[in-house]
């Protein structure tokens, strides 16, 4: 029987110049133009400005180039990001819808006022400043339907801040109001106009009258969600009651007494409150040290161009020279 020889043939490995051959070597600035700003809309300005628009010259054009891509503009609530942010409403070119900044002091409101005048959306997490600068910033921004405030720790901004909010506002259509937990606060009792548009309204650590809460029920005949918490100074009963049953949503706080009950409970010697104190301290040292907070992101030095950084002489009639 006639022997059978097996050969195995030792394929040699590819050659480095081969190997690179087969890969696929991409050329991210070749996006269609479509797709590059599809996925530019799918982050957020920061985002943008802090790493996608430094891929290539093509990405930083049309981040820098393309007003869409800042209609709607959240800042987060990094404390550090003020001259930034008015570079994102510069690059919106008058078509910023919606604007959200952790930290926003009178010089951004007012430059939204001049950069953003159709703005609809406006969300100030921690906002720290005067209550009649804010009051005269939105009796400017005619079109705002969305407003939410988280007033800080000064007393002065709270003083009749709702009531306040709604003559400045009357048109909006959801309005959010944080009052500080540790602030001074005076009792909504009413007065404040028809808020024909008003659909949603929330309000949180507040105190509220029976008052106030028939004035809010009249006032907004719309009015489809109420959230409301905080101190309440009486029961809920004949009238009222029925006027609170026309509220699709309705969250009311619970009695004053209950209220007090859950205050009590803020122990100054707790620990977690030491923790939190001291995070305010830390907080305050930090934000005095950088007004514009260009030194505290060196990742954003090659927008220097755009953070400029002039000062407004402000007054409650705007900026010098503002109109």
């Amino acid at each position: 029987m006639p022997s059978t020889t097996l050969c195995l043939g030792i394929m040699e490995p590819p050659s480095p110049a081969s190997a690179t051959e087969t890969l696929e070597t991409r050329d991210w600035s070749a996006l269609p133009r479509d797709i590059l700003l599809g996925v530019l809309l799918k982050l957020g300005p920061c985002e943008i400005m802090q790493g996608a628009e430094l891929v290539c010259t093509t990405w930083r054009h049309a981040a820098v180039e393309e007003p869409s891509l800042w209609r709607h503009i959240d800042m987060g609530t990094d404390s550090v990001r003020l001259a930034v942010a008015r570079a994102a409403v510069d690059r919106s070119a008058g078509q910023c819808e919606a604007f959200s900044s952790g930290i926003c002091n009178h010089d951004l409101l007012f430059y939204l006022v001049e950069r953003a005048p159709y703005l609809k959306s406006l969300r100030l997490p921690s906002f720290q400043g005067s209550k009649e600068i804010l009051i005269v910033v939105l009796e400017k921004l005619p079109f705002l339907e969305d407003l939410e405030i988280s007033a800080s720790q000064s007393n002065t901004v709270t003083e009749d801040l709702f009531e306040s909010l709604c003559e400045a506002s009357c048109l909006l259509r959801k309005l959010t109001l944080r009052f500080g937990r540790e602030l001074v606060r005076k009792t909504i009792t009413g007065k404040i106009p028809m808020m024909s548009e008003l659909r949603c309204l929330e309000l949180f650590d507040c105190y509220l009258s029976a008052e106030g809460l028939t004035t809010i029920l009249d006032c907004c005949p719309l009015l489809e969600s109420l959230h409301i918490e905080g101190y309440f100074d009486s029961e809920i009963e004949g009238d009222l009651r029925e006027k609170c049953a026309r509220v699709k949503n309705l969250i009311l706080p619970t009695s004053e007494n209950d209220s007090e009950e859950d205050w009590d409970e803020w122990n100054t010697d707790d620990q977690f409150y030491q923790i939190y104190q001291q995070s305010w301290d830390d907080y305050n040292k930090f934000n005095g040290i950088d007004h514009w907070g260009i030194d505290c992101h060196p990742q954003y030095y090659y927008l220097h161009d755009e953070l400029h950084s002039d000062n407004y002489e402000i007054s409650l009639d705007g900026p010098a020279g503002w109109w």
